[in-house]
């Protein structure tokens, strides 16, 4: 290969990608990034700053495709491994509501009625309860009165 220092000013996406057409094959990104660095005569990664630097230029490159697992190729190779998107057309295959399927309201519902809540009751139950009140309520104004 060249001496490292000629591509010192070689863009690190295109020594990636002449790393990766020269083996034919996949490589885990570390070995790759610790590759591009050598091959461009820079230092040993120095960190995770460095390798972060590095792989964004990769990763932003469309040349590159995460192949998973962290192994990166070419999108050469990508071609038949790519998984299909799926496409969805509306009104194919999807469910249509019928008329049926709607509870039509009355209009007299529209509005909130609390008397259909109540429970009837008698009028002489009604008188009894008013008179338990009425005596609920004295015994508590005596008691008011005894605590002055």
């Amino acid at each position: 290969m060249n001496s490292p220092v000629n591509k010192k000013h070689e863009p690190i996406p295109d020594v990636g990608l002449r790393i990766l057409r020269s083996r034919r094959q996949t490589m885990h990104y570390k070995d790759l990034v610790a590759e591009i660095v050598t091959e461009r005569g820079e230092l040993p990664i120095g960190g995770p700053e460095h390798l972060a630097q590095v792989l964004t230029q990769i990763n932003l490159d469309a040349r590159f495709v995460h192949m998973g697992k962290g192994y990166w190729g070419l999108k050469d190779w990508a071609g038949g491994q790519q998984k299909p998107i799926p496409v969805v057309i509306p009104g194919e295959g999807e469910y249509l509501p019928k008329p049926e399927d709607y509870r039509l309201v009355d209009e007299e519902d529209d509005h909130d009625d609390e008397s259909d809540l109540l429970i009837p009751v008698a009028d002489d139950e009604e008188e009894a309860f008013a008179d338990e009140e009425s005596d609920a309520q004295s015994s508590d104004d005596e008691e008011n009165e005894d605590d002055e």
